[in-house]
Formats: structure tokens, C-alpha cells, sequence
């Protein structure tokens, strides 16, 4: 989907930021400032647009075609190109905190917990993500390795972000939400950019992406990029072991073959390594006394992720009223880890088609296939009863958009089912209303069953939590684990949605949504006591069962105010609690309900203004709320530290624009100093801070 709009007046703008920068950016920068730049068509500026031009982008992820905005009956928000260079963001989990009710969270240096209305983790395991409507959720753990998603943030046309279910036409695991990460079509990122960055966290960072045409009807582009990170700071001083960096190079290719017909291929090589203190467990042998070091401690250990992706996409356009997409993707990827190493291929194929029925009756339906090819490698910490999977997903869905009252009252009804190798079948049906009360209003409801499938870990993996010495109450050790279960099923939600979007004035637009998401089949964990390693030890073996029920309800609003033609403010707001609850525990007699994870309460404010020609000055203050529950992907393994106290942070961001193709800028991020946003999980045993930072960055575009 192409946005077309006229360039604006005003001159291009590229963000982040610059220390130094390292040799090879420097000389880079030199030799280009040296050259005679061309004059060049400014690119198109998102600022410059009104809110009524803002609320007519077009969003596809919600019902798989193309929608305007203000007119979608659902809770998305879009972030676009310039909210995210505006912004200051270096990362895809910062990017997304522009989004209301979208909790992000950074773990350490390298990991973040990303999730919609609540059950945050590492793994956010009901949040589906994709970039060009490629899957990057992985079924080994469930959720998203947010380190190994990437591009260059200049290449991104939109960010689509679904608060709510979108398994009617996504399928499993699109269960709180859907990011679909868009990026431009080659024509619209013709030229070349470089980049080069430093930083007091993100302490290097270089780009240079080069786009050109083969002929009149076939654009190009290709990218490389690096970037370092350093150690961040533990809760309590020193530092957390976790420097990582990432290299990364792609490349995208767009053919219009026929004016109805649309060719892409894309694709990306990526390779990171991440230092890491992760946990290492020495079983307790009789009569042999416990290590200097204790059962269970922090070792120095070395993350390392690599792979790479190629998708083949191919349109044809029938008439305005009916179109055809087929899809097809191969991603390859590696994990290197202390307590599990991974090697996956993945195949996708996907097709849908859009057609008219008659005058009311608008009709999209698709189908796909997807299969999945594991080889994992256990560790002490780490056992898997299977190393080698094949896991398939068979689906199809139908959805129909029925005009009720032209231009005021549309019904959208419709089902995706599945078949996969963990629980068969899955049905998922969902209906949506859109009644447009006036030209720029619209109320919405909906109504959606959606699933979370279980995860290889969830089925096949024992992992060992900790060792508890002997006691006056136990003469032996004791070890504590959680295993997976052949029988654990998928988890459910009904979930129930009730919007209203309005431009008020030209100056002032306004998006609410409030939910109901009633949950069944949680997951939860049955703790049994096993007497078969004595006399070493005593195991309290946990499992994974589905006995967690309950709700979560709450809302998001979004304000949107053109101040004067200079500033523009963005303000949001979310609020979410929950009662779930499971059964006690037949052997202790405790209740340990499911996690919420997510802060009651979220706010910012954010300011673009454009003090002259030439000067942009951006702030964005946020608030975050306690988080009395972190992480849900192992029980137990954060309960001494899983309330993480509420923050307040400040960004701001100075861009200076000495020629129409040149941007020099430095971003602050939380300058009201340090603050804790999450708990690690079962990956790694650092608590971590979140510290002051500054980055410098120069961009400049020939």
C-alpha cells in the first residue's frame, strides 16, 4: 500500500544522533560533505500533513485490505516514518512505545518485553508480530527475539499496531495483538543514505542504503548496518555483563510488470552476539558437599543469534473492487545459548483474494501453509524430550464485509480456522461493527475468539529453576523445575471491544476503545513432589497445565492537537486491571494466580515542534505505572523481584538541518536518571537499569 501525497515544502528529516562518530562514519561523512549534493524532491514529511490527511492512511493488518484510518473498526493505531525519526527511538520496542496501551519494557542491553494489554514477558507469548506480514513469533518459547528484528528506521513507511485480537484473519497467537511492521517500496527510497552515530549507551552505530532502478518499472534498494551497544547498569551499581552487537545487510526489489500487477522480493542477513550472565545449575550429588559457588549461579556466557530471510510477495489488481495476493517466505534461523541451542526453517506460503458479491457484500478469503523444522540442542539447566520437530499450521479463512447503510453502517463477519501439530483443529471466528455517525466520526464494536497454541518448551522441555539447600524441615537438597505436557492445550480469550474515533475540529482528533477479554485455559502449573533422585536430592516438579481462568478490562485514548502550524502534541492514556485466578495448589495448599504484568496505568505527552527552517525540537515525556508481576515464561524464577516500582522519563530531541539534505541531531533518553522497567526471566539473571543516555547521530542523503 502506497500512501500518495504531495511533498511538502519543508525539508526532509532523518533523526538520531552523534558523539564522535567511529572512523569509518567520519571519513564516510567527510568525503560526502566534500562532494557537490544535487538538489533533490524533499521526501515526504507525515508532520506537514493535516489530521483530516492523517486519518485517511490507509492500514491493511486489521482485515487484510486496505482501509482508511478513521474508518476501522478496531483499536489500531499507526505509528508512521516521521512519528519514529521525530521520536528520537532506536529500536523497534522504543518505536513501539508511541502507541497507547502497548507496555515495552527493556530487560537488559539487548532484551525487551513487549506486550498489548497486558501478560508482558521476554517472550510476550499472545502478541503476534510481523514485519511485511512476515511471522517473526517463534514457537520455541513463544513470543518475539526483539534483538533479531531490524531495518533501518528511514525505510519504514508505517508501523500498524492492532490493540485487541486479529485471529480472524491472522490466526493463533494474534490474541492480545498484531504489529505489522510495513517498510517503503523501493521506488520511494531512491539515493543514498548514510548514517553514523555514537552514544554514551548505544555507543556506535553506521548505515548506508543505496536505491536505484533497473528500468522504468523495476526499483531497488539495498542496506547494511552495524551497531554496539555497551554494558548496562545493575540495579545497585556495576555493570550487567551485556554489551551485544549486531550486523546487519538486506535488500528489497519492486516490478510493476503490468499497470494491475505488483512483484517483490526482500530479504535480510542478520548476526548478533549478546555478552550475557546467565543461570547454571550443578545437581547435588550424596555425600558430595554443595560448590563454593552454590547449586545454582551466574556464569558469564555469550548469547549469539544469526540468520536471514527471503519473501516473495505478487499482486494483481482485477478491478478497484477485487485483487489477489500470494505470498511465500523461507526464514533461516540460529541460537547459541548456554541453556538451549537452536537451528529452525521456516516455510510459509500464503494466499488472499478480495472480491465484490453483488452491491453490500465485500468478500476476502485466503488460505495458507506453514511448516516449521527444529533441531535443539539441551543443556544441564535445559531438557528436551524431543530434539527435532516438524511442526505444521494448515489454515483458511473467510471474512465478509456487509454494507448495511451506504457510507454510515458496515457489519464484518467471518472465521479462521487451523490445524497444527499441537492441539488439531482451531476455530476463530470474530464480527465487527462500523456505524459512521457523522463524516468524521465513527463508533465501533466488536466480538472475537482467539487462541495461544502451546510453544515447544511448553510440551517438550523440563528446565531446572533453582536448588534449595538442606534444611531442618528437609535433609536434602531440593530442586526446582517445571516441565511441559503432551497434553497442555491452547488458551483462550473472547474478547469484546467498543470504540469511538472523531476529528473534532481540524485542529483536534480523538480515539478511545475500552475492552472486556475473558480468558479460559491459562496457562498455570500443578507442583508435585518426585522421590526418584533419592538419596541426591528431592525434586518439587512443577507442570505446565491450562487450569488459569479470568478477565482483564480497561481502555486507551489517544489526542492528537495541532497546536499552531509549527507544534503538534500527542497525548495517550491506558488503564488495565484483572482478576484471574487458578485452583490452590494440591500440594502446598497456595494459590498462585496467572500474571498480569502490565503497569494499571501508562501516559505521555509528546511534542514535535519545528522552531525554524532549519531547528526541530521534540520532547516526550511518559509515566509508567507499578508492575507488581513480571514475566510469566517460568514460575518462580522472579518472585523475590517482581515489583518493579513506577517511573517518569523525559526524552527530548535537538535536530539541526544545515542543507535540505543534511540532518544533525542529539536525543537525551530518560533524563530524569536511572529506573528499573522489568525482571529477567529464565534467560538470564541480571536485574538491570535503565540509565541516562545521550546519542548523537549525522544523516545525510544524496
Amino acid at each position: 500500500m502506497n500512501t500518495q501525497v504531495q511533498p511538502s515544502n519543508r525539508r526532509s528529516h532523518f533523526t538520531l544522533l552523534s558523539r564522535p562518530l567511529r572512523t569509518l562514519a567520519v571519513s564516510a561523512a567527510l568525503t560526502l560533505e566534500a562532494a557537490a549534493a544535487p538538489v533533490y524532491p524533499r521526501d515526504l514529511d507525515f508532520t506537514a500533513m493535516s489530521l483530516e490527511e492523517l486519518g485517511t492512511l490507509k492500514v491493511t493488518s486489521v482485515s487484510k485490505k486496505s482501509e482508511r484510518l478513521n474508518a476501522v473498526p478496531a483499536a489500531v493505531s499507526v505509528i508512521t516514518s516521521n512519528d519514529i525519526l521525530h521520536s528520537g527511538a532506536l529500536t523497534f520496542p522504543d518505536m513501539l512505545r508511541l502507541a497507547p496501551g502497548v507496555n515495552v519494557a527493556q530487560v537488559d542491553a539487548a532484551q525487551s518485553a513487549v506486550s498489548v494489554r497486558g501478560f508482558n514477558d521476554t517472550f510476550s507469548q499472545k502478541l503476534l508480530v510481523l514485519m511485511d506480514g512476515r511471522s517473526v513469533y517463534t514457537p520455541l518459547f513463544s513470543g518475539t527475539f526483539w534483538q533479531a528484528q531490524d531495518t533501518m528506521p528511514e525505510d519504514l513507511e508505517r508501523i500498524e499496531v492492532i490493540r485487541g485480537p486479529g485471529s480472524t484473519v491472522w490466526g493463533a497467537n494474534a490474541v492480545n495483538g498484531v504489529i505489522n511492521l510495513v517498510s517503503k517500496p523501493a521506488s520511494e527510497t531512491q539515493g543514498t543514505l548514510v548514517t553514523g552515530g555514537a552514544g554514551s549507551s548505544h555507543v556506535a552505530a553506521g548505515a548506508v542504503r543505496y536505491g536505484g532502478k533497473l528500468d522504468s518499472r523495476t526499483f531497488f534498494r539495498i542496506y547494511g548496518k552495524y551497531d554496539e551497544w555497551s554494558d548496562s547498569q545493575l540495579v545497585g551499581g556495576g555493570d550487567a555483563n551485556d554489551a551485544w552487537t549486531k550486523r546487519q545487510a538486506g535488500f528489497r526489489l519492486d516490478r510493476d510488470p503490468t499497470a494491475a500487477d505488483r512483484l517483490t522480493l526482500q530479504g535480510d542477513l542478520y548476526s548478533l552476539s549478546e555478552n550475557q550472565m546467565s543461570p547454571q545449575v550443578v545437581l547435588p550429588q550424596f555425600r558430595q558437599p554443595a560448590p563454593a559457588t552454590g547449586y545454582k549461579f551466574a556464569q558469564k556466557n555469550k548469547w549469539d543469534m544469526s540468520g536471514g530471510n527471503l519473501l516473495g510477495r505478487w499482486t494483481h489488481q482485477f478491478s478497484p473492487d477485487s485483487d489477489l495476493s500470494v505470498q511465500g517466505y523461507y526464514d533461516r534461523a540460529n541460537l547459541d545459548s548456554a541453556l538451549v541451542t537452536e537451528k529452525r526453517d521456516t516455510f510459509d506460503l500464503d494466499l488472499r483474494h478480495r472480491f465484490q458479491a453483488g452491491r453490500r457484500n465485500e468478500i476476502v478469503w485466503g488460505g495458507g501453509f506453514r511448516q516449521s523444522n527444529s533441531t535443539l540442542t539441551d543443556t544441564v539447566s535445559v531438557r528436551l524430550a524431543r530434539h527435532h520437530r516438524a511442526d505444521k499450521v494448515s489454515n483458511a479463512f473467510i471474512q465478509d464485509e456487509f454494507t448495511m447503510v451506504p457510507d454510515r453502517l458496515r457489519l464484518t463477519f467471518g472465521s479462521k480456522v487451523e490445524h497444527n501439530s499441537y492441539t488439531h483443529s482451531e476455530v476463530e471466528p470474530g464480527a465487527r461493527l462500523s456505524w459512521t455517525v457523522a463524516e468524521k466520526q465513527t463508533l465501533w464494536a466488536s466480538v472475537a475468539r482467539a487462541v495461544r497454541t502451546p510453544s515447544q518448551f511448553e510440551r517438550d522441555a523440563t528446565v531446572i529453576l533453582a536448588v534449595l539447600p538442606p534444611s531442618a524441615q528437609n535433609p536434602l537438597p531440593t530442586v526446582l523445575s517445571v516441565s511441559g505436557q503432551s497434553g497442555t492445550r491452547s488458551e483462550t480469550l473472547l474478547a469484546y471491544e467498543l470504540g469511538y474515533r472523531v476529528q473534532v475540529n481540524p485542529r483536534l482528533t480523538i480515539d478511545a476503545a475500552s475492552f472486556l477479554n475473558v480468558y479460559d485455559n491459562l496457562r498455570s502449573t500443578i507442583t508435585t513432589v518426585d522421590m526418584s533422585a533419592v538419596p541426591n536430592y528431592v525434586r518439587a516438579a512443577s507442570f505446565f497445565s491450562n487450569q488459569g481462568e479470568g478477565r482483564s478490562y480497561g481502555g486507551e485514548l489517544a489526542l492528537t492537537w495541532q497546536a499552531t502550524d509549527w507544534w503538534r502534541l500527542h497525548g495517550q492514556v491506558s488503564v488495565i486491571a484483572a482478576n484471574l485466578r487458578q485452583p490452590a495448589n494440591a500440594l502446598t495448599g497456595q494459590v498462585s494466580a496467572p500474571k498480569l504484568s502490565a503497569p494499571r496505568h501508562q501516559a505521555s505527552l509528546r511534542s514535535t515542534m519545528e522552531l525554524s527552517r532549519q531547528i526541530d525540537f521534540d520532547g516526550w515525556l511518559s509515566y509508567v505505572d507499578t508492575v507488581t508481576a513480571t514475566g510469566a515464561s517460568a514460575p518462580g524464577v522472579n518472585a523475590a523481584n517482581d515489583r518493579i516500582p513506577s517511573y517518569l522519563s523525559l526524552d527530548l530531541r535537538l535536530a539541526w538541518h544545515p542543507h535540505r539534505q543534511l540532518e544533525i541531531s542529539l536525543v537525551g533518553k530518560n533524563l530524569f536518571g536511572p529506573h528499573q522497567e522489568f525482571a529477567p526471566t529464565f534467560v538470564s539473571t541480571s536485574m538491570t537499569e535503565v540509565a541516562r543516555s545521550v546519542f548523537g547521530k549525522i544523516t545525510w542523503k544524496f
